[in-house]
């Protein structure tokens, strides 16, 4: 029996991206072979990957690009690509992720007489403050293609909040959590209590390092390691250079780096600023990662990571712009220790019962299996 084919469509690479990375491999032992169809705005790879596995290959566009907004004016280049692409490629199902390649994927996925997936990781829009009346001509946009797909994957429930509902009846959360990589392995004790931020460290997405470095600075016995890469790296370098042996900049990690020192650390924080709107409603990967290893998390406060963070009781809530605010949260879990036993325990309760990768792919198959039976 032949495997059923789909195509997914991307602006960036894979090794970029985890999620997509994850996806790709649930994909793969669930039995389905995988067309990447991704823009490498780098120039970094051949146009067409020769299978590295059986069942998956890579066709991508190599025209350098800016990353954030800089784009926008190159997007008619990849919208052309991706168009073509699917046309040409053979395939059972087209799922394109996110506003900015929506638009050819149903157009071609149309004309091919294919179901189309429409994935969300965020809300193009609100990945930064937008004048009213530019977001409610985005989101316009977004709840055409919403309306137009066969199906609509979203990354979190709140997702549905941030446009006013979804114009389709096929809808599907699903979570991007993180493999197990704590089974067997017995954590270290560490001599210091470790707080741990692996991210992206633009200015523009607002992580607020600066505001838990201030938190700790009088704190003994407490060490801040940050892993990332983006326009702040020079600044943190500085700001660990000064911090005397309390601070440690790793640079950038793979993604199995990132789980291996998120099991090594005490604490977890995702404070990302609420002036950028995504925030409110996205589910921080970070917080599948703390669930995964048995961590607590610090999170930006009346968001959507906030609200599983407080109903699975594994973390604190905090104004991420309040320095004394994450001092005293970063304290009661140094100085508690059965309070931080029981947010860790929780942690990975919430892990084991819900946010695991069985439960998230039994979600996304079923979807699968829903639109492939309407399409036959």
């Amino acid at each position: 029996m032949d495997k059923k084919r789909v195509i997914l469509i991307r602006t960036n690479l894979v090794d970029r991206d985890p999620w997509l990375e994850k996806e790709i491999d649930a994909l793969q032992r669930g039995g389905y072979a995988v067309t990447l169809v991704a823009w490498d705005r780098e120039r970094r790879k051949s146009p067409i990957q020769p299978p590295a596995i059986s069942g998956y290959e890579e066709k991508l566009l190599r025209f350098r690009a800016p990353w954030g907004m800089g784009v926008l004016p190159l997007l008619p280049i990849w919208w052309g690509f991706v168009f073509f692409t699917v046309l040409k490629t053979k395939c059972d199902i087209v799922q394109a992720i996110d506003l900015d390649s929506i638009m050819p994927a149903e157009m071609a996925a149309r004309l091919k007489g294919k179901p189309v997936i429409y994935q969300i990781y965020d809300i193009y829009v609100d990945r930064a403050a937008a004048p009213r009346a530019i977001r409610s001509i985005a989101i316009f946009f977004e709840k055409l293609f919403m309306r137009c797909a066969t199906a609509v994957q979203l990354s979190s429930e709140a997702q549905a909040k941030e446009v006013n509902g979804i114009p389709n009846k096929n809808v599907v959360a699903v979570y991007n959590p993180a493999p197990d990589y704590l089974a067997g392995k017995n954590p270290p004790v560490n001599e210091k209590f470790t707080i741990l931020y692996a991210g992206v460290l633009y200015r523009s997405r607002g992580p607020n390092i600066d505001k838990v470095f201030r938190a700790i600075r009088d704190i003994d016995g407490i060490k801040l390691v940050i892993a990332g890469y983006g326009d702040m790296e020079e600044e943190i370098k500085q700001w660990v250079h000064d911090a005397n042996g309390q601070a440690e900049f790793l640079g950038r990690l793979t993604y199995q780096q990132v789980l291996e020192q998120t099991i090594a650390s005490d604490l977890l924080v995702a404070l990302y600023a609420v002036s950028t709107p995504t925030v409110k409603y996205a589910s921080a990967n970070k917080v599948m990662e703390a669930m995964m290893a048995k961590k607590p998390i610090l999170v930006t406060k009346d968001t959507a990571m906030a609200d599983i963070v407080t109903t699975e009781d594994f973390g604190i809530s905090v104004d991420p712009e309040d320095v004394n605010e994450i001092r005293q949260a970063i304290l009661a879990l140094k100085n508690d220790p059965a309070l931080y036993r029981r947010y860790a325990e929780n942690a990975r309760r919430a892990y084991e019962r819900t946010y695991n990768r069985e439960v998230m792919e039994k979600r996304l198959f079923g979807l699968y299996a829903k639109i492939l039976k309407k399409g036959n």
